[in-house]
């Protein structure tokens, strides 16, 4: 027996004596004790810990340790190198096999294997604060096994050049870089991996490397999930992404990957993230609780999906955008915030076999130049319409059923175009279908029934074909038609207990119409001009609507809006039922401090009423006291006539209206006046052919309506901006953060409403833009930050911290 131990008698008192002595294939016992020795074999030998791990200390300042010429096995050891260019360990000529081993490094990597070496690796522990674990170049074929790389500098592991590995049960902990790292040509076959805490991609897959993986559980990344960036393929089998602070899974590849019962849970981004043009397969993969898009496929990708399930997205469920053509079998989507399935941007999507369940938004939204074929579909309780195709997109849907949709069963609008075959929609609120003006559509063996509205409303002069359609028990008409059109085509179609009669004359031969009867004549719950929102009463919010309902804050202004616009439709329909209209002035007060959102609510007012009929444009014209008054005598009426005019037919937003009045100051004592009693008269002359919105902060509007009696018989309703509240101040920077790319820390957000809180809401406090102001100054301070960081990941790029916040509060510059 070939023992070490520097105090005993007979025994060799360095290792590198032993070693040097001991015949090929020998085992060297090592006493317990701490050597400062680089060991370098000259024949195969097996180098023991006598009394087990942890009872051997090898070190050395310079060089690796041991350097395996010759195959090696060490057990039980500890090797520990100060030195900061070379490995502890490295394998480049034969096979190193490290048993129960400790090491650390403070090199670029603790473990290298290259050349003509292998590595093999079990129950050991890696430690390396200033680069990677382990790390394999060689072509030979390595394996790690039940290790573990705790808080190491760089990567964990990585496999580059032609590097071969395989990984069996090892654990990453914080890493500063990727878990596992793949680039070159490398490759890697693992199973049980898990990696905790990694700066920057559990997983990364780069150039033309290639992994086979199962079992990899990534948790807590503070960047994205796995990033799969390859031209070779990759295959993830039952792998899991939880908690990561961007995407969960994020594809890139120009080559094939293969996800098979994958889930990806809680990320604070997407869910996965198809881009580049990528190809490849998920089978049987599950997304739950992203605060994202569950399964966002753009660029041209054109994956294929089967047995797809996503559940309590806070975005929508499943996103086709950008060229995407992705081909989906057997997809479940429930409790997304937003849409469930939006196909737009000219992507090109094949579903079959889709069960979609309490949609925050529309279930299936074909929109801007996209394309859709759907089989056998069905949709059941979402917030705005079941099905909805718009902006020049064109779909198909076969066997497909809507149940309670929030607004229109189906929705076709903006020069839609629609094919429906064998459908069924059931107890919406609104329409079964709607055809709106520009769209068109094609339905057959269809059915629509028990809907508030309308079994099916058509809208539009576009072409109309209605084939062997049901209409029934729905409150409004089976079938309306509210345009005179010679384009609708009515066979076969049965209409049995509805709440009124249909209207669908054709006057061309055609038609099956039992009445014949003029629309205008038969009333019932035909809803207005809607779009594909939440349904109120029967109808569906517009696009500027849901503009407004997505405005952070404004409860009360949306809840006055929205009772203005409900007063203005009643009035339509009942001018148009041949009743009086209700007594009623469009003009407003907006009152509040500056930065609350005036104008844009301004602007979505004269929007909504343009789509009501109302306004003939709706469009905005904004003005101050500079743009009505003159300063010469008689200057004023012309200025303020100018403006007034161009306003017509929509939207005239007078900004610091209270300036106006004569105790402002300003030109002259009595040119304001002039201005307001010239809008005066404008408005009582052009009645029907315009608004006017005044606004200006709470006290001075009030003064400034006593000054002239006109103006409050003009305008006979305030509506009160309130300013933000902490919370909601917060959410505005994070709406900034989200489109500008960027990340808010929970730390960081806590302290900005902190921030917020103790603000003085003084009259220089500006509310929204205070908010925007606040969000670019930290932005300066993050980039200043960082600029002196040397090493900064995509994380540390777009996440926002409480240090951030602290700065700008502080006043530190940028």
């Amino acid at each position: 027996m070939i023992i070490v131990s520097p105090d005993a008698p007979g025994c060799h008192s360095s290792i590198a004596e032993a070693v040097d002595s001991a015949p090929e294939g020998a085992t060297v016992h090592i006493a317990p004790g701490k050597y400062e020795e680089s060991l370098a074999p000259r024949r195969p030998v097996t180098l023991v810990a006598e009394d087990g791990p942890g009872t051997v200390e090898i070190s050395a300042a310079r060089g690796p340790v041991v350097s395996g010429d010759v195959a090696t096995k060490l057990s039980g050891l500890t090797l520990r190198s100060t030195d900061p260019e070379t490995p502890v360990a490295v394998a480049g000529s034969d096979r190193l096999t490290i048993t129960e081993c400790r090491l650390e490094a403070t090199a670029w990597a603790a473990v290298h294997g290259h050349g003509r070496g292998s590595l093999t690796m079990r129950d050991c522990s890696v430690r390396n604060s200033e680069g990677a674990g382990v790390v394999i170049t060689s072509a030979l074929g390595s394996s790690v096994e039940r290790c573990t790389f705790p808080e190491p500098g760089t990567s964990g592991i990585v496999a580059a050049e032609q590097g071969v590995l395989t990984l069996r049960s090892c654990t990453v902990e914080q890493a500063a870089g990727n878990g596992l790292c793949l680039n070159g040509s490398g490759h890697i076959d693992g199973e049980n991996i898990t990696i905790i805490g990694a700066r920057k991609p559990a997983l990364a897959v780069e150039e033309q490397a290639s992994a086979t993986l199962s079992g990899l559980a990534a948790r807590d990344s503070r960047g994205v999930g796995c990033y799969l960036a390859t031209g070779s393929t990759v295959e993830l089998t039952d792998c899991s992404v939880e908690r990561s602070e961007a995407d969960g899974l994020l594809i890139a590849s120009t080559g094939r990957s293969t996800l098979e019962r994958c889930t990806v849970e809680h990320t604070n981004h997407h869910g996965i993230r198809i881009t580049g043009g990528s190809a490849g397969i998920l089978r049987d993969c599950t997304i739950t609780g992203v605060r994202g898009t569950g399964l966002l496929v753009e660029a041209e990708s054109s994956t294929e999906f089967e047995r797809l399930t996503v559940t309590e997205c806070q975005g929508t469920g499943l996103s086709a955008t950008s060229g995407a053509t992705p081909s989906v079998r057997r997809l479940r989507i429930t409790g997304s915030t937003g849409t469930a399935v939006e196909v737009t941007k000219g992507a090109k999507a094949r579903l079959d076999n889709v069960e979609i369940e309490r949609a925050g938004a529309v279930g299936v939204l074909v929109a801007d130049d996209g394309a859709a074929t759907v089989n056998g579909c069905s949709v059941l309780e979402t917030n705005g319409s079941g099905i909805a195709v718009l902006r020049a997109a064109d779909a198909t849907f076969t066997d497909c059923d809507v149940h309670r949709a929030g607004g229109d069963g189906v929705h076709t609008g903006e020069r839609g175009g629609i094919v429906l075959n064998r459908c069924r929609a059931r107890s919406g609120r609104a329409c079964g279908v709607r055809v709106e003006p520009s769209a068109r559509a094609e339905v057959s063996e269809s059915e629509f029934a028990e809907n508030e509205a309308d079994g099916i409303s058509v809208r539009s002069t576009e072409t109309v074909v209605l084939r062997d359609c049901t209409a029934t028990d729905n409150r409004g008409a089976g079938l309306r038609r509210t345009v005179p059109s010679e384009a609708l085509t009515v066979e076969g179609f049965t209409s049995s207990g509805n709440g009124f009669p249909d209207a669908y004359g054709l006057g061309n031969g055609n038609s099956d119409s039992p009445s014949g009867g003029n629309p205008a004549e038969v009333g019932g719950p035909e809803t207005g001009a809607a779009e594909v929102g939440t349904a109120e009463a029967g109808t569906e919010q517009s696009k500027p609507m849901r503009e407004l309902t997505s405005l952070v804050g404004l409860e009360g202004v949306k809840h006055d809006v929205t009772t203005l616009v409900n007063l203005n439709k009643m009035a339509k329909r009942r001018q148009e039922a041949g009743l009086s209209a209700p007594p009623m002035s469009r003009h407003l007060v907006f009152a509040g401090a500056p930065g609350t959102g005036k104008t844009t609510v301004a602007r979505l007012y004269g929007a909504v009423l343009a789509e009501l009929g109302v306004l003939a444009s709706g469009h905005l014209v904004e003005v101050s006291r500079a743009d009505l008054v003159a300063d010469i005598v008689g200057g004023t009426a012309i200025k303020t006539t100018e403006e007034f005019n161009k306003a017509l037919g929509g939207v005239l937003f007078v900004d610091e209206a209270y300036t106006l009045s004569s105790s402002s100051g300003g030109s002259g004592p009595d040119f304001g006046k002039e201005a307001v009693d010239t809008l005066v008269k404008l408005m009582e002359d052009h009645r029907d052919e315009v608004v006017v919105i005044a606004a200006g902060y709470s006290a001075e509007m009030r003064e400034f309506m006593a000054t002239n009696p006109g103006l409050e018989s003009r305008f006979s309703r305030t509506i009160e901006f309130t300013n933000y509240t902490a919370e909601e101040l917060v959410t505005i920077v994070r709406q900034q953060c989200a489109e500008h790319d960027y990340q808010l820390d929970e730390s960081a957000a806590e302290a900005l409403e902190d921030y917020f809180e103790a603000m003085p809401k003084d009259g220089t406090f500006g509310n929204g833009r205070t908010a925007r102001k606040i969000f670019e100054r930290m932005v300066d301070h993050q980039a200043s930050r960082l600029s002196v960081s040397p090493d900064t990941s995509t994380a540390d790029l777009t996440r926002l911290l409480a240090e951030d916040v602290e700065a700008v509060r502080e006043g530190v510059p940028g």
